[in-house]
């Protein structure tokens, strides 16, 4: 049986996550909005032909499906960029501006692991505008710049190119579950394997060194494009390795090339995303915290042209790899104790603070608990003196206006 203490511990481990995920939430959001993003939201349930017949679509064994009244089957959302460009496809055939949306919700697949869970709470961006290194460079830009928001130093930005790999293979005398085969092996940069399973086809050895080199092709942009020029063996693999250089040299005005490597073996499993891919590091945490890239096939499949390119997170997987998760955060910046008789002063002082986006907590001083909440500051109120109380400091001061500018003037200095 549970002890009070034990259910006192638990709820502080739920209130720790739940608060932790929204301070990582109003961080993103807010980034996102700077870049000039606005806020959307898809439905929970989508119609299950949108991602059965929609040829670059998800696993669909990760679908979690649901059969409605009618007897339809539908899907819990699985993915935001599915829907999303429809909707925008049912409303234009073709982009005649740019437009740009972000999204906080849940997404659930069916994980293949008993450890992870069904939901998940997914941020991110969809850009719809004509392909550039201008644009794919600020989306990348974008990406860098919130997880510096977030607190990480040590951030890595792996980019790659779906063209590069797909242009090797596309006359390949190998079917599409092969294909798939040797992308597993690529992206896991299992060199061990590669050669002989390229045995096991005719294929040109130029091809084959070339597939084999790939794993290889990773690091230093500029070293990687000088080691890749020797297997660019077609002009489109050549014009696929000059785009990226000149996403990397817009990057580098950003001043983020410290964050930025080049990888020609990442091959993301979202099939959809057809041109510039990325995925961004952390720290040691061992998987990408997030993913992105360009998609502007997707629109063709609802009959529309629609050029886009986007990235997601996942809030969980940052909350975990977040340092500031593992320590305990301030969430009230001022808690004023009161005498009985001084109630009215407290909720004048509450009201104005609170009005100013002050966090604040108020209670008698017969209810205080010295472990209740930790704060910034600390306002003590009794007949005979009005004080704030911070950095082992003791401060009186006689009116609101008082109070303000000194609250104004020790947060400068903190």
């Amino acid at each position: 049986m549970w002890k009070v203490e034990d259910y006192n511990v638990y709820e502080e481990m739920l209130l720790n996550d739940y608060e932790n995920d929204e301070q990582i939430i109003e961080t993103i959001s807010k980034r996102f909005t700077t870049y000039g993003y606005k806020r959307i939201k898809t439905s929970a349930f989508e119609h299950y032909d949108l991602y059965s017949k929609v040829k670059s679509a998800i696993n669909q064994n990760e679908m979690i499906k649901v059969i409605d009244s009618t007897g339809e089957v539908l899907v819990l959302r699985p993915d935001v960029t599915i829907p999303v460009t429809q909707q925008l496809a049912q409303r234009t055939g073709k982009l005649s501006s740019e437009l740009r949306y972000y999204y906080v919700q849940e997404v659930f697949r069916q994980p293949f692991e008993r450890s992870e869970k069904i939901a998940s709470t997914q941020a991110g961006i969809e850009y719809f505008c004509e392909s550039s290194p201008e644009a794919d460079a600020e989306v990348i830009a974008l990406a860098c710049h919130t997880m510096k928001d977030l607190g990480f130093n040590d951030i890595k930005i792996e980019i790659g190119h779906a063209a590069f790999f797909n242009e090797l293979v596309q006359d390949l005398p190998i079917t599409s579950q092969q294909v798939g085969q040797l992308k597993t092996l690529i992206q896991a940069k299992n060199i061990v394997e590669i050669g002989p399973f390229l045995e096991n086809f005719q294929i040109a050895n130029e091809v084959k060194q070339a597939i084999e080199q790939i794993p290889f092709l990773y690091g230093n942009p500029s070293d990687v494009y000088d080691r890749a020029n020797g297997n660019a063996l077609t002009k489109k693999m050549q014009d696929t390795l000059d785009y990226i250089m000149d996403v990397y040299r817009i990057l580098k005005m950003y001043g983020l090339e410290q964050y930025i490597v080049i990888d020609l073996g990442l091959i993301n499993h979202m099939d959809y995303y057809s041109d510039v891919i990325f995925q961004g590091y952390v720290g040691r945490f061992g998987k990408p915290v997030l993913m992105g890239g360009r998609y502007d096939q997707l629109g063709n499949e609802f009959g529309a042209t629609l050029p886009a390119i986007g990235f997601a997170c996942e809030i969980e997987s940052l909350a975990k790899a977040s340092e500031k998760s593992k320590r305990p955060s301030t969430t009230i910046d001022v808690k004023i104790v009161y005498e009985d008789v001084q109630v009215g002063q407290a909720i004048q002082i509450a009201n104005e603070l609170r009005g100013r986006d002050y966090r604040v907590l108020s209670f008698p001083k017969r209810k205080e608990q010295s472990d209740y909440q930790q704060s910034d500051y600390v306002i003590q109120l009794t007949e005979t003196d009005s004080s704030l109380h911070y950095n082992e400091e003791l401060i009186s001061f006689s009116s609101m206006k008082e109070l303000l500018d000194l609250l104004a003037s020790v947060k400068g200095a903190l």
